[in-house]
């Protein structure tokens, strides 16, 4: 990859010093330059065709530059999210709308998640990572993200703290109106 952008860059140099011209074709002052500025002229293709054709092998270079090699580059520098260990490995796989939100397929390093996200917030929904579809058992019409939803098993409800702690607060008061029953021998 460096080669790759070393031998791109050493190329647009080696092209951006053939296609310069002598800037004594320009009169003083051109582009609104001092007649004693360093730099009085632009490369401009005449009408000549080796100018045309200097234009076109520019062009061609910066588009194959931007077609194949400003993605590698983004790709070697982890910005993509890729799984690369630079942004952690959270992926996400799939995504479907829903009425309130949207269902997330995500991948985080060993895990595969099933998230809902409203405007309210995010919910984990189903944990799928035993789910995971085998490679042969693949139907060609269903998607790995409906495959993954039909074998998936809901999470179960996070406990309620407060009637949690209602039912230990009866169950207390049981034990001591038991207890003081006792003590009173047995009178109610």
């Amino acid at each position: 990859m460096r080669r790759l952008m070393a031998t791109y860059l050493l190329s647009a140099v080696i092209f951006g010093a053939w296609a310069q011209e002598s800037p004594d074709g320009l009169a003083p002052g051109a582009f609104g330059t001092r007649s004693g500025a360093p730099i009085q002229r632009i490369a401009a293709p005449d009408n000549s065709s080796s100018g045309w054709a200097q234009l076109g092998v520019a062009l061609l270079i910066v588009a194959v530059g931007l077609r194949w090699g400003l993605p590698r580059l983004l790709r070697w520098a982890g910005k993509t999210g890729d799984g690369s260990p630079v942004d952690g490995q959270i992926r996400i796989l799939e995504t479907r709308s829903a009425v309130g939100g949207s269902l997330m397929l995500v991948k985080a390093r060993d895990k595969l998640l099933l998230v809902g996200a409203t405007p309210q917030g995010m919910h984990l929904l189903a944990d799928l990572t035993d789910t995971l579809p085998k490679a042969e058992a693949t139907a060609p019409l269903e998607s790995a993200f409906e495959q993954v939803l039909r074998q998936a098993r809901p999470v179960a409800p996070p406990p309620d703290l407060q009637q949690e702690a209602a039912a230990h607060v009866q169950s207390r008061l049981r034990q001591t109106r038991a207890h003081l029953q006792s003590l009173l021998g047995g009178r109610g």
